[in-house]
């Protein structure tokens, strides 16, 4: 089971909300990556900043585990965004 499919099974908290926030940021850093022009990397870049205020929004949260994979994987997402080349864009 992927993790787009066992966050769609949650309910609708916090914590899937954030999940399902990082997932939408990978398949968006994914159709980036794979065709890297400057309206995919915009899209991602919007899709980070979405990803990150459902993270931020656990802060406090007495989820801590889940919590903390969901920002690990956040940051994995992040880096893979920075690694796009932007000199190899097609517009």
């Amino acid at each position: 089971m992927s993790k787009r499919d066992f966050s769609s099974m949650q309910t609708n908290t916090p914590i899937s909300q954030a999940n399902n926030a990082v997932d939408r940021l990978h398949q968006s850093i994914t159709q980036a990556v794979s065709h890297p022009t400057k309206q995919l990397v915009d899209q991602a870049e919007n899709s980070l900043a979405h990803a990150e205020q459902a993270v931020q929004a656990l802060q406090g949260s007495e989820i801590g585990l889940a919590a903390e994979q969901t920002e690990e994987w956040l940051a994995e997402e992040k880096s893979r965004l920075a690694a796009i080349n932007v000199s190899e864009m097609n517009d």
